[in-house]
């Protein structure tokens, strides 16, 4: 079930994305989302309301129909609020929404209700996959929702999800473990040079993360311009022990890994806090020729 591609893999401080060897889901430019609502995963008319937070999860966390949510389209206004957890958005069809994606979900649930609930377990590479598709789903599904000139993901990129079952090419993915037992948190940050290098191969990113109770997923993945198909990447990350309290789980690096790591994101620290903001300040791409 795991398909054959190159390993990015983290680095102290830095993140490395080697060369592509396979035909990339990003040679396409960006396309906006047509004026007529169609689904985000393919070209069929977006007649169906997907739940962002599966049902399952949110009972499974034991959620607050009272406890408010908070939703930020954009940082120039305040955030929409509703009182519950259940997000509804109107983006997939009937198709897309009963079929590949309900068997995703289907699953994931099986391996996502273990690490949710704090219960150990070893992922082989197949495991691996799965969350790590569901990671990127959820995150392509969450950004749907926003204003179409805030979107990162292309629609080569979500068609290329639908149809290969793997995630975009030049994308991670890392599971970690949270020690406080009933946040749901998501959040997408787009990543933004201060200081951009004409000749670096990539010229965007994003990573969003996702603290499901006692899960942590993050999915970064970078944009390369269309001449550096070929070159290295490597990313400045932001301090913090990410050896320590992450797992990469894509691409596959390793066949069977054990969960959860050795450290956990506190509560009562800023472990979190620097984790989601870790690709977000001072982002620099370069060549690199490792």
């Amino acid at each position: 079930m795991v398909c054959p591609i190159s390993v990015g893999r983290l680095e102290h401080d830095h993140v490395f994305v080697p060369a592509a060897h396979e035909a990339s889901s990003r040679l396409e430019s960006p396309q906006s989302i047509p004026a007529v609502r169609t689904c985000i995963f393919c070209d069929r008319k977006a007649n169906t309301l997907e739940d962002v937070w599966p049902k399952w999860l949110l009972a499974s966390i034991g959620h607050d129909s009272t406890s408010p949510t908070q939703y930020w389209n954009t940082i120039k206004r305040p955030p929409k609020t509703w009182p519950g957890p259940r997000f509804l958005v109107k983006q997939v069809c009937k198709d897309c929404n009963e079929g590949w994606m309900s068997t995703l979900e289907n699953g994931a649930r099986r391996t996502m209700g273990s690490l949710v609930n704090d219960i150990s377990v070893t992922l082989d590479s197949d495991r691996q996959q799965i969350l790590a598709l569901w990671g990127c789903k959820t995150a392509m599904v969450f950004e749907g929702a926003k204003q179409n000139k805030n979107q990162f993901y292309s629609e080569a990129d979500r068609h290329f999800l639908r149809e290969r079952q793997v995630p975009p090419t030049d994308t991670l993915v890392w599971i970690g473990r949270y020690s406080q037992s009933n946040l749901l948190h998501a959040e997408g940050r787009k990543l933004v040079a201060r200081q951009p290098i004409a000749s670096a191969p990539a010229e965007d990113g994003c990573a969003t993360t996702f603290v499901m109770k006692k899960l942590v997923i993050q999915v970064l993945s970078i944009k390369r311009k269309p001449e550096s198909h070929a070159a290295n990447i490597r990313l400045e990350v932001q301090g913090g022990s990410w050896g320590r309290k992450l797992i990469q789980i894509w691409p596959v690096a390793e066949r069977r890994v054990s969960w959860p790591p050795t450290q956990s994101f506190g509560e009562h620290d800023n472990s979190l806090k620097e984790l989601i903001r870790r690709f977000s300040v001072g982002i620099r791409f370069e060549g690199s020729t490792q």
